[in-house]
């Protein structure tokens, strides 16, 4: 373990390999926690204003603040994001990369337990993510969780985890990287490194994605 300070990763990685990861999405938090406090809100304002509310809407709400936030990265230029790129790709959806590092922007909802990465054969392949001794870290497949204000108020959160494979539902999840992702470059200064010998259990599910996965769920 190396101590730099009093934020937290939790990772089975080498302190240099999660210290990398961190680096890498440094210049990448506060574009992202712009755009998604945007989306969401020009999301739920738009939902509300027509009164579309109940379990019913929650996963447009979400799509809707997804595609929200992925037009407000797609106005900035690479060097506002840190040399990150948004992927193209379908409405719902927002993927970037850095070069051959990958990132994920998925939604998540509070409950005990992360799901299985689904049928989704790429999905799935996304998940196990390349071997480190044969690509190195540099090649990381990225999942950023941003999880909504809870009912009484509050912001974003985003959770940056590296998926280290497939696990069938009810089984724990296998994830090598766990970081909340600071709101501003400041608050990077100084890390905590865990190590962890085993897979890494996160205390909330991703929405399933009915474009992703074809089968039920939400966004």
């Amino acid at each position: 373990m190396c101590s730099k300070g009093r934020n937290k990763i939790t990772a089975m990685l080498t302190p240099e390999d999660a210290a990398y990861l961190t680096t890498a999405v440094e210049g990448l938090a506060e574009p992202l926690y712009r755009s998604l406090d945007e989306g969401y809100s020009n999301a739920h304002k738009h939902y509300d204003k027509h009164e579309m509310v109940g379990n019913g809407y929650t996963k447009g709400r979400t799509d809707l603040a997804r595609d929200h936030a992925r037009r407000e990265l797609e106005k900035l230029h690479e060097g506002d994001l840190s040399d990150w790129k948004v992927v193209d790709g379908s409405s719902g959806r927002l993927h970037l990369n850095k070069g051959t590092l990958t990132l994920r922007v998925l939604h998540a909802s509070p409950v005990d337990l992360v799901p299985a990465p689904g049928r989704n054969k790429a999905r799935i392949s996304y998940f196990r993510n390349p071997a480190i001794d044969l690509f190195g870290v540099e090649a990381s497949n990225l999942l950023a969780i941003w999880i909504s204000p809870p009912p009484t108020g509050g912001d974003i959160s985003i959770r940056i985890v590296r998926p280290i494979g497939d696990w069938k539902p009810g089984r724990p999840p296998k994830f090598d990287l766990d970081l909340e992702l600071p709101r501003n470059v400041e608050t990077f200064e100084g890390w905590e490194f865990d190590a962890s010998e085993s897979g890494i259990i996160l205390p909330f599910e991703f929405d399933e994605d009915i474009r992703e996965e074809g089968s039920n769920g939400g966004a």
